[in-house]
């Protein structure tokens, strides 16, 4: 793959970013900046800078003398995770409900809709299902609250891709929860919202326990 000259090394960071955020590279795989080097037809540098800002986001882990590989989480460590997400997230959805943006909302709703049967493959449907519960946080209007839950976003999705198998469950959760906040039920949007965080924590701790 040939890169233009300006950023090389951003346009590798990004294109990585991309895929281990997708799961194309699995947790724990090693990643080759040599063979990497030949693929995008530039030298090692830009590769191993690419490769020390994802290990600075903590997507990738540097092992000295060893290499880079594929951030992994341990089963506590994912549902460690998920428990910060959750607070983070229900905190946000019954302090600030009245200001989330229902424009916002509708639109997500609509994309939903026209959604419903792709899988998480699907870059589109990521992003839209990223957007929905990142609405819910921003409505707080706070940096610090936002910030932080930003710090974690990577590592939500990495560990959404770990486990596909109930996709479409997912999928009707989000419209029921954005029908809820439309309808202005903060009570059952909670409630909506802590099953779909437990369910997908519970999907995912058998997922990494099997592996």
């Amino acid at each position: 793959m040939k890169l233009v000259k300006d950023s090389i090394s951003e346009q590798i960071y990004s294109i990585i970013k991309e895929e281990i955020l997708l799961a194309k590279r699995k947790p724990g795989e090693q990643i080759n900046p040599r063979k990497l080097a030949d693929e995008f037809e530039t030298s090692v540098m830009p590769i191993r800078d690419a490769l020390n800002q994802l290990a600075n986001e903590g997507l990738v882990i540097r092992k000295p003398r060893v290499g880079f590989f594929v951030r992994s989480f341990t089963p506590k460590e994912a549902k460690d995770l998920m428990e910060v997400r959750k607070l983070y997230e229900l905190y946000c959805l019954e302090k600030y409900f009245d200001k989330i943006d229902r424009k916002k909302l509708s639109d997500y709703l609509d994309r939903s809709l026209e959604k419903i049967d792709i899988s998480y493959k699907d870059r589109e449907f990521d992003e839209l299902d990223e957007n929905i519960h990142d609405l819910i946080v921003k409505a707080s209007n706070n940096s610090w609250l936002i910030n932080g839950y930003n710090s974690i976003k990577n590592y939500i999705v990495v560990l959404k891709h770990l486990d596909t198998g109930q996709v479409q469950a997912a999928q009707r959760e989000h419209i029921s929860l954005i029908n809820a906040i439309l309808d202005g039920d903060k009570e059952k949007a909670m409630k909506i919202l802590e099953e779909h965080i437990q369910r997908v924590t519970e999907e995912l701790m058998m997922s990494l326990i099997s592996q």
